[in-house]
């Protein structure tokens, strides 16, 4: 028989704290960096998008073929974010017609994002990646009260032979 002292299976807790927070127990906490870090020129900010009705999916078309990692935009919203996997500067040259930048039928004036304005673009991003995060954890916490195989209360009964 094993023999545990009280101090060793405490000790043992502390190596499940990630397996506990899966479970439901203790919250893993996903922080958010003070100094995030990041290449520059990859943000395009377009403004101006009040009463144009475009979707992340026409921003999405348009810049097609061009390396768009993410989109931040919902449907109303008076400015869109678009961040590429290359430079910004490259995939905006590529798509102007005529000199004009042009979504949904519309002129619009879009900006490479730069200096503060850029880095205070990053943070925002990271912080709304950890809320996310965090978010999700707890919505776990009440999923993992009930485990099992999804058989539920009933099971399958006794089985009875029919002669």
């Amino acid at each position: 028989a094993v023999v545990s002292t009280q101090s060793g299976y405490y000790g043992r807790e502390e190596k499940n704290v990630k397996r506990e927070a899966q479970m439901g127990g203790t919250e893993v906490k996903h922080e958010v960096p003070e100094h995030v870090e990041y290449e520059k020129g990859k943000i395009l900010k377009i403004s101006e998008l009040e009463g144009i009705e475009t979707s992340r999916e026409d921003m999405k078309t348009l810049f097609e073929g061009h390396g768009v990692s993410w989109v931040t935009f919902n449907k109303g919203d008076p400015e869109a974010y678009i961040r590429f996997e290359g430079s910004a500067q490259e995939a905006l040259e590529k798509v102007r017609v005529d000199e004009k930048f042009i979504l949904s039928g519309k002129e619009s004036s879009p900006v490479v994002l730069d200096g503060t304005e850029e880095e205070e673009y990053w943070k925002k991003s990271a912080y709304e990646k950890a809320e996310f995060f965090n978010k999700k954890n707890r919505k776990r916490k009440f999923d993992g009260a009930r485990g099992g195989r999804g058989r539920g209360r009933g099971g399958r009964g006794k089985r009875y032979r029919r002669d």
